[in-house]
């Protein structure tokens, strides 16, 4: 008799309310965050939905194949638009957010011009924080006002 057997199971179950907090804590986990609503244009407060998935190799959490499996069932089950992959030390995760405004989860995440964030690009470029910031202050300015201009 032949036996199918399952050896590569995705286990994806939602992180509880104490998980989620604790993991949002971390520097390296929320340096990517919800900043805007793709519906209603809304930029703060935003609930966060975290994802522990597991049966995922290390060398395979980029693959785009992998990652729209795990946000396919994500979006069919849960209902969820848009989620963002995310590692640390040996877990895997995937992130999402609500808005408090119209209730979206089509929300876009972007990297947070932390201090931790510009202290680490600091000491690979040797520049100091403050100009560092300013830089991509102003090349963001410089991006969004050509994108309005073409629009």
């Amino acid at each position: 008799a032949c036996r199918k057997t399952m050896k590569n199971l995705i286990k994806i179950e939602p992180l509880s309310d104490d998980e989620a907090t604790a993991i949002l804590k971390l520097p390296k986990f929320n340096g990517l965050k919800p900043v805007n609503c793709d519906d209603c244009g809304h930029s703060a407060d935003f609930s966060r939905k975290i994802f522990g998935i597991s049966g995922v190799k290390k060398n395979k959490r980029c693959d785009d194949e992998i990652q729209d499996i795990i946000s396919s069932y994500i979006s069919k089950i849960y209902g969820i638009a848009y989620v963002f992959f995310k590692s640390t030390d040996d877990k895997f995760y995937a992130d999402s957010a609500c808005c408090p405004k119209c209730q979206s989860t089509k929300i876009t995440f972007d990297i947070a011009l932390t201090d931790d964030f510009l202290s680490d690009i600091s000491k690979l470029t040797g520049k100091p924080i403050e100009e560092l910031r300013h830089g991509i202050e102003a090349n963001f300015k410089h991006i969004t006002s050509n994108k309005i201009k073409k629009n």
